[in-house]
Formats: structure tokens, C-alpha cells, sequence
């Protein structure tokens, strides 16, 4: 299958809007070695004609403009995109449809859950549901018109958006990973954007994947607090962080096939390409995802 990465970065992207921390700064100035990124999103394909998103962050209007393969055809409203597949109700992962609004040419699929967390408590949204259909935990969901790929989501350890914590606690399909099969080649694709722990189940999926996206936030789990002090740590934002001998790092460097990190916040510093936290991530045989990388799984 052909994969497109859309963006890379958590929500509010790289240089976040509000935000002065080293890694903004140095992205507003043109560090080359801190390069701007946007909110995190993948796009999937059986041909490289037709595309699949994974989640649909708010600068999907920028991404498809970069991105000559999600162009519609001269002339027409014919964008050759076929499904949004989501991984939960946060903001970063489906503002994006709200951009998408103009034209339903696309099927949206997630847990129930998720659909009635969003289109229940919001009104605007209710525009989208015509295209919003639903799948249960581990029920195959083709994603192209050929069924050449196939989609399930399996529960992963997370948390309950904040704008809807109050009401319900953690549920199995409030987050989930996203598991793609081609169907030809067997090979897979997991996609984890958020991501608490590694639960055997997770876990499990991911070993069996050819190719893993994988949460990778924070690089330490008080990483947010050397700039906001009285933040939250990694874990409580539901997030496991990288490093760390309960972190991801030293559970994914031993996977077989190949790891990306992605949704990777404006602290991290694994943005700058020249730290010893991005040189210890590529010693294990793991890749930070980048805007608009491309490759064939």
C-alpha cells in the first residue's frame, strides 16, 4: 500500500500559535533543523490513485493542497478520496471534518461511541451525518471501492477528550488504533496516535504490523512541565512517553518492520533533528515522521 504523511506534529502543530517555547522559536525563525510541521494525519492508498485518510486534523485544506494526489480532477469536485477512518473524538483528530464539510464524497468511519460523542453534543457537526458510518471493535471495514483494504480498530489504552470528560469515564471505544491489511500482500499498517501504555493487546498489533505509527507526544513524561510548571505529566494527558525504562522506545526498538513516531508535541525534542533525543530515537531503528513523507508498505 501506498502511505502519505499528511502532518506530523500534535495538536496545534509546529510553531504552535500560543506558544514561545525553544522549539516554536526556532521554527518561526527557519531553523532548518526545527522545520515547521502540521497536525498529525496519514493518508492510505491501494493504487496511489485513490486515498484513505487516518484522522482529519484541522490543516487538512493545507495538506491537500500540498499533496497533488488528493487534487480534484481539473475542472470537476471529483477529489479521489474514498474514507476518513477515526481514532477518537479529540480536536486534532477530527476538526478536519468540519473543513471537509462543503462535499460528502467520502464515507467517515469510527466506533459508535465516538460518532454519538461528537454529533450528539454538537449541532454544526450534525452536517456530516449523511457520510458517518459506524464499525464495531474488530469488524473489517473496507476502505477502498475495490476492498483491496481492509480496516479494524482495536481498543488502545487512552482517555475521554477533556470537552467531554465530566460526562463518562474512559471507555473501549473512546481511542483505538487502526489496523489497514492490503488484502493482496497481507502486509499491515497500525496506526496509534494516542496511546497511554502498551497493553498486551496493543502491544500484539503492533509486533504483527510490517509498518507502525505510533504516539510519540512527549519524549519524557515531565517534559511538559519544564515550560508550564503545574502541567499534567505525560501519563495523566494520556500519552506514554518515549524514553524512559517504561517508555515506547525500549519495547519498539525490538519490533521487526518499520516504527514511526507521530503526534509529536511542540516540546518535543525530538522536532529538532539535531538533539541527542533524535540520535538515541534512530540508534533504536526508529523514524520521526515527517510532513509529507511518502513511502510503500
Amino acid at each position: 500500500m501506498y502511505v502519505r504523511v499528511l502532518g506530523s506534529c500534535a495538536g496545534g502543530g509546529l510553531p504552535q500559535w500560543n506558544c514561545g517555547g525553544l522549539n516554536s522559536v526556532r521554527a518561526r525563525a527557519g531553523d532548518p533543523a526545527v522545520a515547521a510541521r502540521t497536525q498529525p494525519g496519514i493518508a492510505v492508498s491501494a493504487d496511489g490513485r485513490r486515498w484513505s485518510l487516518l484522522n482529519a486534523n484541522p490543516d487538512l485544506r493545507s495538506q491537500f493542497a500540498d499533496f497533488p494526489g488528493l487534487h480534484p480532477r481539473p475542472g470537476t469536485r471529483d477529489v479521489p478520496l474514498d474514507s476518513i477512518v477515526l481514532t477518537s473524538a479529540e480536536l486534532d483528530h477530527i476538526l478536519g471534518l468540519i473543513v471537509l464539510r462543503e462535499a460528502l464524497c467520502y464515507r467517515i468511519v469510527s466506533t459508535i461511541w465516538v460518532r454519538d460523542m461528537i454529533l450528539r453534543h454538537n449541532a454544526a457537526w450534525r452536517l456530516l451525518e449523511p457520510a458517518w458510518g459506524t464499525a464495531q471493535l474488530d469488524e473489517s471495514v473496507p476502505l477502498d471501492r475495490d476492498g483491496d483494504l481492509q480496516a479494524r480498530l482495536f481498543p488502545v489504552p487512552g482517555k475521554v477528550p477533556g470537552y467531554r470528560r465530566a460526562e463518562a469515564g474512559n471507555h473501549p471505544e473512546a481511542c483505538v488504533g487502526i489496523r489497514i491489511t492490503d488484502m493482496r500482500t497481507q502486509r499491515r499498517l497500525v496506526y496509534t496516535p494516542g496511546l497511554r501504555s502498551l497493553d498486551p493487546g496493543t502491544l500484539a498489533e503492533l509486533e504483527a504490523a510490517d509498518c507502525r505509527f505510533v504516539d510519540g507526544t512527549f519524549f519524557t513524561a515531565d517534559e511538559l512541565q519544564a515550560l508550564r510548571p503545574g502541567a499534567p505529566d505525560a501519563v495523566a494527558m494520556g500519552h506514554l512517553p518515549i524514553a524512559g525504562t517504561d517508555g515506547s522506545l525500549a519495547r519498539l526498538a525490538k519490533l521487526p518492520g518499520r516504527t514511526l513516531y507521530i503526534h509529536m508535541n511542540n516540546t518535543n525534542p525530538v522536532l529538532d533533528s539535531n538533539s541527542r533525543e533524535t540520535a538515541e530515537v534512530r540508534r533504536a531503528g526508529v523514524e520521526i515522521a515527517a510532513d509529507g513523507q511518502e513511502f510503500r508498505v
